[in-house]
């Protein structure tokens, strides 16, 4: 039986990142984030409006999205948790500049994704960054002899939890090829 729960917040499970940005004080920088979606050529990013990075975005128009896995978990934990610092200089964390905007792509993430700003939409204390998508750059050994994306073997880190706590999670090796269960369902109709 499901019942009433009062929380604050609740994350059912997004990705964690790093938000990367042209930084006025510190050349390049990053912030970590588990607010983002993506549709096509649309990669929306939600930050506290207040913060570093939309102040940085909204004046320059640019940002990435870098996908660490779990053993950059400290790393994103440390860049998380240290406003308006050089979390690049206290990572240890290395990028390298787009190709197709002038934001940092961290070189330990295995998916970047390159974006530009269309709109910057405020929800109280929050901004939704909304970006279109430049370039996506993937590490080779994600990618197949069919130049399709190896999901199977990508594993990103997941932030969930609620109000009172909230957690990492990894991904295990089970997976389900989309379309392979209805198409079983079909096949034992016939």
């Amino acid at each position: 039986m499901k019942q009433t729960f009062e929380t604050r917040k609740l994350y059912f499970g997004f990705p964690v990142f790093f938000l990367g940005y042209k930084d006025d004080v510190h050349g390049y920088n990053i912030s970590t984030s588990s607010s983002a979606y993506s549709l096509g050529s649309m990669m929306v990013v939600a930050m506290r409006t207040k913060g570093n990075a939309v102040t940085e975005i909204a004046k320059h128009g640019q940002f990435t999205v870098n996908i660490p896995t779990q053993e950059l978990t400290k790393e994103a934990e440390i860049a998380g948790f240290n406003s308006r610092k050089d979390k690049f200089a206290i990572t240890g964390l290395r990028y390298t500049v787009g190709e197709t905007i002038d934001a940092p792509l961290v070189d330990a993430c295995p998916v970047s994704i390159e974006c530009e700003v269309i709109e910057l939409v405020e929800c109280g204390a929050l901004t939704n960054i909304i970006g279109r998508v430049t370039r996506r750059v993937v590490e080779e050994s994600l990618i197949d002899e069919n130049n399709a994306f190896k999901s199977q073997d990508f594993s990103p880190i997941s932030y969930i939890g609620d109000g009172a706590a909230r957690l990492y999670r990894y991904y295990n090796d089970d997976f389900v090829k989309m379309g392979s269960i209805i198409k079983e369902i079909r096949d034992k109709e016939k």
